[in-house]
């Protein structure tokens, strides 16, 4: 009676489980790395700072060919310390009183510099090219993130496939522990079996709870690169695609055409050159007007001074900046061509390893699908059946559960692995 009440107890608890598990999974969403891929691309703080950062060179383009603020003065020019010449006065010049005009001026000055407009135009143009490189690094960032996000993915996917074997060893561990009890009741089994069979529970509760932790840890993960809410559940989609990256044939040059981190390069260069371009147009002069309007004192007449101005960007102590400025471009487009050609022998490399990995990884996964899981799956119903016939030992069946599993979580150790690999062979190639 009391062995019935416990096992009505323990259905219910089971019973209320799936009830929480079933209705947790109907109210999370379902997200698609699509949909994942579109909330990145949209929402993560990092792309949007590029972006921001693109109109910030463009606003600063705008302003690139404006000139120098006019310069205004107001003030005293020529003037003496004593007032008091400032009025006409008497003077005895050769015995002979004279009146002397008074001296000093009051003087209202302007003065504007134009700046060479070839130079304002290069200026521009460099400042504009500015934000193509941001927006390309953009791109190039989103490649990094979202594979990021797809191998958290396929990270979900195989512990939801492996917390599948788990529940299905459950089930079956609950059922050889349930003939079992009834065989030692009527003295046909061995209670160190039933121990083990025990052992084996607990050790998959542990199994369950280290693999919920790890899904927990990516789902926080890719919800941190959507830039939502940590804690939002959700379901991945189960469908697992893949991809025959091994047959094909590495093209380096629609490899340099697709990869934005070259392209990034390549844009790089070009503002450099933009920019040691605006450099070399220092070396022509700039020009200026200024304009002096002074109120004479003591009834002289009002004066006026105009002059025109240029600078002289040649003189030996003047050019040295510029000159060294476009010599230190040469060298950094030298630097990043240098960086290019490394970016393209590594990637291509790396290409060529992930394809040998692809096809490696193929291998193992169609041995194990088409010979090691069928035998060890028929040694494991073998045993079962023997057991349930009361002509086999539970140790045995339990080993051949045991290995049952540990053959199904290795193919998915290993379907993982091929995911990953193509993870990264797209982003290699920036295949979204």
């Amino acid at each position: 009676m009391e062995k019935l009440m416990y096992s009505m107890l323990k259905n219910k608890r089971t019973g209320l489980v799936l009830f929480i598990l079933v209705s947790i999974s109907t109210q999370a969403q379902v997200l698609t790395y699509d949909s994942i891929k579109t909330a990145i691309i949209q929402s993560n703080p990092m792309l949007e700072m590029y972006a921001n950062q693109a109109k910030s060179y463009d606003a600063m383009a705008i302003g690139a060919r404006a000139w120098d603020a006019p310069e205004i003065g107001f003030g005293l020019f020529m003037t003496p310390y004593q007032t008091s010449y400032w009025k006409p006065q008497m003077q005895n010049v050769d015995g002979t009183n004279t009146m002397m005009p008074g001296m000093g001026n009051l003087m209202i000055e302007g003065k504007q510099m134009i700046p060479n407009p070839s130079r304002l135009r290069a200026n521009q143009t460099y400042m504009q090219a500015m934000s193509s490189v941001e927006l390309e690094t953009q791109r190039a960032e989103a490649n990094k993130l979202l594979a990021d996000a797809k191998m958290n993915y396929y990270d979900i996917q195989i512990i939801d496939k492996k917390l599948q074997v788990l529940t299905e060893a459950e089930k079956t561990l609950q059922v050889m522990i349930t003939m079992g009890e009834k065989n030692i009741a009527y003295n046909q089994g061995s209670l160190a079996s039933i121990y083990k069979a025990k052992s084996q529970q607990a050790l998959l509760k542990k199994d369950r709870s280290m693999w919920d932790n790890e899904r927990n840890q990516k789902v926080y993960m890719i919800n941190t690169l959507m830039n939502r809410d940590k804690y939002i559940a959700f379901i991945v989609d189960t469908t697992i695609k893949i991809q025959q990256y091994e047959k094909q044939i590495v093209d380096t040059s629609n490899f340099i055409s697709k990869r934005s981190d070259l392209l990034a390069i390549d844009k790089n260069i070009r503002v450099t050159q933009l920019k040691q371009r605006a450099e070399s147009f220092k070396a022509k002069p700039d020009f200026g007007i200024q304009y002096g309007h002074m109120f004479t004192f003591g009834d002289n007449p009002n004066m006026f001074t105009l002059m025109g101005m240029v600078t002289v960007p040649i003189a030996p102590w003047s050019s040295k900046m510029y000159k060294s400025n476009v010599m230190a471009a040469n060298y950094q487009i030298k630097a990043m061509q240098n960086e290019k050609a490394a970016i393209i022998n590594e990637s291509t490399g790396r290409l060529y390893g992930i394809q040998n990995q692809i096809k490696s990884t193929k291998y193992q996964l169609e041995l194990y699908e088409t010979i090691l899981m069928p035998a060890i799956k028929k040694t494991y119903d073998v045993s079962m059946i023997a057991y349930a016939q009361n002509t086999g030992e539970l140790f045995e069946t339990l080993d051949a559960r045991m290995n049952l599993q540990m053959t199904q979580l290795q193919y998915y150790d290993i379907l993982l692995e091929l995911l990953t690999l193509q993870a990264e062979y797209e982003k290699q190639l920036q295949i979204y």
